[in-house]
Protein backbone atom coordinates (compact mmCIF):
# COMPACT_ATOMS: atom_id res chain seq x y z
CA UNK A 1 0.00 0.00 0.00
CA UNK A 2 1.29 3.24 -1.13
CA UNK A 3 1.99 6.15 1.26
CA UNK A 4 0.18 9.29 0.32
CA UNK A 5 1.56 12.83 0.79
CA UNK A 6 -1.27 15.52 0.75
CA UNK A 7 -0.31 19.05 -0.87
CA UNK A 8 0.38 21.87 1.80
CA UNK A 9 -2.14 24.27 2.93
CA UNK A 10 -5.69 23.00 1.77
CA UNK A 11 -6.92 21.74 -0.92
CA UNK A 12 -8.66 24.00 -3.44
CA UNK A 13 -11.11 23.16 -5.99
CA UNK A 14 -9.52 22.73 -8.62
CA UNK A 15 -7.41 20.09 -7.31
CA UNK A 16 -10.14 17.81 -7.27
CA UNK A 17 -10.49 17.34 -10.91
CA UNK A 18 -13.52 14.68 -12.81
CA UNK A 19 -13.19 13.66 -16.75
CA UNK A 20 -15.06 12.14 -19.40
CA UNK A 21 -14.01 8.62 -20.73
CA UNK A 22 -14.97 9.68 -24.10
CA UNK A 23 -14.49 6.46 -26.02
CA UNK A 24 -15.85 4.96 -22.87
CA UNK A 25 -12.70 2.28 -22.70
CA UNK A 26 -10.99 2.17 -19.25
CA UNK A 27 -8.25 -0.36 -20.41
CA UNK A 28 -6.03 3.10 -21.46
CA UNK A 29 -6.84 6.16 -20.25
CA UNK A 30 -4.70 9.25 -20.73
CA UNK A 31 -5.03 12.84 -22.34
CA UNK A 32 -6.58 11.49 -25.51
CA UNK A 33 -9.94 10.09 -24.30
CA UNK A 34 -10.07 12.29 -21.41
CA UNK A 35 -12.70 15.50 -21.39
CA UNK A 36 -12.62 17.61 -18.45
CA UNK A 37 -15.78 18.47 -16.84
CA UNK A 38 -15.92 21.83 -14.88
CA UNK A 39 -15.79 24.94 -17.10
CA UNK A 40 -18.78 27.29 -16.41
CA UNK A 41 -20.00 24.66 -13.80
CA UNK A 42 -21.34 26.48 -10.37
CA UNK A 43 -21.25 23.70 -8.55
CA UNK A 44 -20.35 20.30 -8.99
CA UNK A 45 -20.86 18.63 -5.33
CA UNK A 46 -20.53 14.29 -5.02
CA UNK A 47 -23.28 13.43 -2.55
CA UNK A 48 -22.85 10.16 -0.58
CA UNK A 49 -26.23 9.44 0.24
CA UNK A 50 -25.92 7.25 2.96
CA UNK A 51 -28.45 3.89 2.78
CA UNK A 52 -28.80 4.24 6.78
CA UNK A 53 -30.90 1.50 9.20
CA UNK A 54 -32.66 2.44 12.28
CA UNK A 55 -34.28 0.56 14.52
CA UNK A 56 -34.83 0.05 18.70
CA UNK A 57 -34.23 -2.85 20.18
CA UNK A 58 -36.64 -4.46 23.03
CA UNK A 59 -34.81 -2.38 25.84
CA UNK A 60 -35.80 0.78 24.13
CA UNK A 61 -32.01 1.74 22.82
CA UNK A 62 -32.32 3.03 19.20
CA UNK A 63 -30.13 1.62 16.92
CA UNK A 64 -28.39 3.38 13.73
CA UNK A 65 -26.34 1.79 11.26
CA UNK A 66 -24.94 3.02 7.91
CA UNK A 67 -25.40 0.02 5.09
CA UNK A 68 -24.04 1.70 1.95
CA UNK A 69 -23.65 4.24 -0.23
CA UNK A 70 -25.49 5.82 -3.55
CA UNK A 71 -23.31 8.17 -4.39
CA UNK A 72 -23.88 11.07 -7.17
CA UNK A 73 -22.68 14.26 -8.65
CA UNK A 74 -24.92 17.13 -9.31
CA UNK A 75 -23.57 19.16 -12.24
CA UNK A 76 -25.00 22.78 -13.04
CA UNK A 77 -25.10 24.74 -15.01
CA UNK A 78 -23.04 23.08 -17.99
CA UNK A 79 -22.97 25.85 -21.16
CA UNK A 80 -23.64 23.65 -24.25
CA UNK A 81 -20.15 24.59 -25.95
CA UNK A 82 -18.44 24.24 -29.35
CA UNK A 83 -15.03 23.80 -27.69
CA UNK A 84 -16.49 20.92 -24.85
CA UNK A 85 -16.65 17.32 -25.68
CA UNK A 86 -18.77 16.72 -22.75
CA UNK A 87 -21.20 19.68 -23.38
CA UNK A 88 -22.20 18.63 -26.22
CA UNK A 89 -22.52 14.79 -25.54
CA UNK A 90 -25.32 16.04 -22.92
CA UNK A 91 -27.07 18.29 -25.37
CA UNK A 92 -26.72 14.94 -27.92
CA UNK A 93 -28.63 13.05 -24.87
CA UNK A 94 -31.07 15.47 -24.10
CA UNK A 95 -31.73 15.83 -27.86
CA UNK A 96 -32.75 12.03 -28.36
CA UNK A 97 -34.35 11.57 -24.96
CA UNK A 98 -31.37 8.88 -24.56
CA UNK A 99 -32.50 6.35 -22.10
CA UNK A 100 -31.36 2.79 -20.38
CA UNK A 101 -27.41 2.09 -21.54
CA UNK A 102 -27.32 5.10 -23.85
CA UNK A 103 -26.72 7.37 -20.44
CA UNK A 104 -24.44 4.79 -18.84
CA UNK A 105 -20.62 6.84 -19.31
CA UNK A 106 -17.18 6.05 -17.46
CA UNK A 107 -15.85 8.56 -15.35
CA UNK A 108 -12.31 9.50 -13.79
CA UNK A 109 -12.09 11.43 -10.42
CA UNK A 110 -8.54 12.74 -9.80
CA UNK A 111 -7.34 14.23 -6.24
CA UNK A 112 -4.09 16.50 -7.10
CA UNK A 113 -3.99 16.87 -3.38
CA UNK A 114 -2.74 13.33 -3.10
CA UNK A 115 0.25 11.77 -4.69
CA UNK A 116 2.05 9.02 -4.20
CA UNK A 117 6.09 8.81 -3.56
CA UNK A 118 6.92 9.26 -7.69
CA UNK A 119 4.26 12.30 -7.78
CA UNK A 120 1.48 10.66 -8.79
CA UNK A 121 -1.89 11.45 -8.28
CA UNK A 122 -4.36 9.52 -6.41
CA UNK A 123 -7.65 8.73 -8.46
CA UNK A 124 -10.25 6.19 -9.43
CA UNK A 125 -12.20 5.29 -12.46
CA UNK A 126 -15.91 4.30 -12.02
CA UNK A 127 -19.19 3.81 -14.14
CA UNK A 128 -21.92 6.29 -14.15
CA UNK A 129 -25.32 6.96 -14.95
CA UNK A 130 -26.65 10.45 -16.58
CA UNK A 131 -30.02 11.50 -15.00
CA UNK A 132 -30.59 14.42 -17.42
CA UNK A 133 -32.14 17.89 -15.44
CA UNK A 134 -33.51 20.69 -16.61
CA UNK A 135 -32.06 22.33 -20.34
CA UNK A 136 -32.02 25.98 -21.35
CA UNK A 137 -32.02 27.28 -18.08
CA UNK A 138 -30.76 30.82 -17.12
CA UNK A 139 -30.41 33.66 -19.61
CA UNK A 140 -26.62 33.31 -19.89
CA UNK A 141 -26.49 30.78 -23.01
CA UNK A 142 -27.80 27.74 -23.33
CA UNK A 143 -27.22 25.72 -19.91
CA UNK A 144 -28.25 21.83 -19.01
CA UNK A 145 -28.32 20.03 -15.68
CA UNK A 146 -27.73 17.00 -14.84
CA UNK A 147 -26.85 14.35 -11.82
CA UNK A 148 -24.33 11.09 -12.54
CA UNK A 149 -25.54 8.37 -10.09
CA UNK A 150 -22.27 6.26 -9.59
CA UNK A 151 -22.69 2.47 -9.98
CA UNK A 152 -20.63 -0.42 -9.75
CA UNK A 153 -17.68 -0.62 -8.11
CA UNK A 154 -14.12 2.21 -8.48
CA UNK A 155 -10.74 0.87 -9.56
CA UNK A 156 -8.59 2.70 -7.72
CA UNK A 157 -4.98 3.84 -8.92
CA UNK A 158 -2.76 6.83 -9.93
CA UNK A 159 -2.59 9.39 -12.49
CA UNK A 160 0.44 10.98 -14.18
CA UNK A 161 -0.32 14.28 -13.93
CA UNK A 162 0.96 15.45 -17.16
CA UNK A 163 0.06 12.96 -19.41
CA UNK A 164 -3.02 12.12 -17.40
CA UNK A 165 -2.51 8.49 -18.10
CA UNK A 166 -4.25 6.64 -15.83
CA UNK A 167 -2.66 2.83 -14.03
CA UNK A 168 -4.89 0.76 -11.87
CA UNK A 169 -3.34 -0.48 -7.99
CA UNK A 170 -3.37 -3.83 -8.95
CA UNK A 171 -4.74 -6.55 -11.62
CA UNK A 172 -8.32 -6.13 -11.78
CA UNK A 173 -10.42 -8.68 -10.07
CA UNK A 174 -12.50 -11.21 -12.16
CA UNK A 175 -15.99 -9.85 -12.40
CA UNK A 176 -18.82 -12.96 -12.47
CA UNK A 177 -18.61 -12.86 -16.05
CA UNK A 178 -15.64 -13.79 -16.56
CA UNK A 179 -16.07 -16.76 -14.26
CA UNK A 180 -19.50 -17.67 -16.57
Amino acid sequence: MPQWTYAEGDAKRKDFMTFWITDGKTDTISKSNLAIIGKGIEDMPISSNAETEESQDVLGNNNFEITGYAKSMTVEPMKVSGEDKYSQHLDDLFERDATLSELHNQYLCVKRYKTDSSGKARAWVQEGVVEPGDFATGLNGVATAHTVHYVGSKTFGVVDLDTLEFTPDGAAAASLDDLL
